[in-house]
């Protein structure tokens, strides 16, 4: 774990979103108009010494593009973070969560994120909990323009035998190496290698940081959104930190 002061983005400590660091994302929907990643009921407070978000119960939803749909509340960092083309670039925070209503057992149904996001890419490199499990998502985003049906993906993953074990509230530490030059990712739980690719489709140049409240699950053709049936959650991190060892 890195100790370098130099290195902290935002320790969260102060139990409010500091506004020179943190804002609310949205995205252009294509018409004229952002999607504002965002809920009317969200309360930010003090947790665990960091900052908890609670959204109970979710209410945002899209009935036609599960990339609005998924997000029901996203922070994201005010700046970018370069991810350098011969050096690895480390990514890091301290995350825990309760869910309310939902199937814990299900990482899709509702999670607490740390999200790494280059939209100019598509790349999305995350961690996720419910507080009873943990998951790695491993993304490539449908965005017209940069990608298309064939060449974005979505990929949940689990590491049931890593023995990382998790509660309601539970802090961990979660970190995200990327080395752009190899074309290679890892996701780090702990200390411990969760998920790992060596074939990424296209090296990340320029990282969002996010972090925020969550369902997976696809819109139906005929339905809608499935996203929303009651559930809530809190989501607590602390002690975000970019650096390049």
């Amino acid at each position: 774990m890195l100790k370098t002061e130099t290195n902290l983005y935002d320790d969260m400590s102060k139990g409010r979103v500091e506004p020179s660091k943190w804002k609310v994302l949205s995205f252009p929907m294509g018409n004229g108009e952002n999607w504002v990643w965002e809920e009317p009921k969200a309360r930010i407070s003090s947790r665990n010494g960091g900052l908890a978000l609670t959204v109970d119960p979710f209410t945002r939803k899209h009935d036609k593009i599960h990339m609005f749909d998924d997000p029901k509340q996203l922070y994201a960092s005010t700046r970018t973070f370069p991810v350098l083309r011969d050096q690895v670039t480390v990514f890091e925070a301290e995350m825990g969560a309760e869910t309310y209503r939902s199937n814990v057992e299900d990482l899709r149904d509702a999670f607490a994120g740390l999200i790494l996001m280059d939209f100019a890419t598509g790349m999305i490199f995350d961690f996720i909990t419910t507080g009873k499990k943990i998951g790695a998502i491993y993304e490539r985003l449908l965005i017209p323009g940069v990608t298309d049906e064939k060449t974005a993906f979505t990929y949940v993953i689990e590491a049931p035998f890593l023995g990382v074990r998790t509660k309601p509230e539970m802090m961990h530490h979660y970190m995200v190496r990327i080395d752009a030059q190899k074309k290679r990712a890892e996701w780090i739980a702990d200390g411990k290698t969760f998920f790992k690719t060596e074939s990424l489709p296209v090296a990340p140049k320029d990282i969002l940081v996010g972090w925020g409240l969550f369902t997976l699950k696809p819109v139906d053709p005929e339905k809608g959104s499935t996203s929303v049936h009651g559930q809530g959650a809190t989501g607590i991190w602390k002690n975000f930190r970019y650096s390049i060892p």
